[in-house]
């Protein structure tokens, strides 16, 4: 019986468990960003602090100057805290930003922050231009 149980289990983990982690695996790829930097400024319209990854949304003009809204993502909560000393209140809406971006290679106005600064030029993260 105890053998019957062991050997069950060891299915379980062997069988079970990589299903279960491959969601986690596929979430941090690159594939969805475009390997290209853009530079964008405008307006925070909201700063989401949540796992698993901090959000900021902006407003700003595009080259034809109609107004985008822009959804980025940065790292996680804990992440960020620890790596660039921010926290769920550095930004607010109104604040003018420059983001660094890698954009979604479908078009839509959603990226990946890399670099994340202030309208005075300070910088508030720097990722270095890689996924993490």
């Amino acid at each position: 019986m105890l053998r019957r149980m062991f050997m069950i289990a060891v299915l379980v983990v062997i069988v079970v468990l990589p299903m279960l982690t491959s969601p986690v695996l596929a979430h941090h790829g690159n594939a969805a960003w475009s390997s290209n930097e853009i530079t964008l400024k405008g307006a925070v319209v909201d700063y989401v602090w949540r796992n698993p990854h901090v959000l900021v949304v902006w407003s700003g003009k595009d080259d034809s100057g109609k107004v985008v809204q822009w959804t980025g993502q940065l790292l996680s909560p804990s992440s960020m805290m620890a790596r660039a000393a921010m926290n769920k209140n550095t930004l607010k809406a109104g604040d003018e930003i420059i983001a660094i971006v890698r954009p979604a290679k479908s078009g839509a106005p959603n990226c990946t922050i890399d670099e994340l600064k202030k309208a005075d030029g300070t910088t508030l993260v720097k990722m270095g231009g890689t996924a993490e």
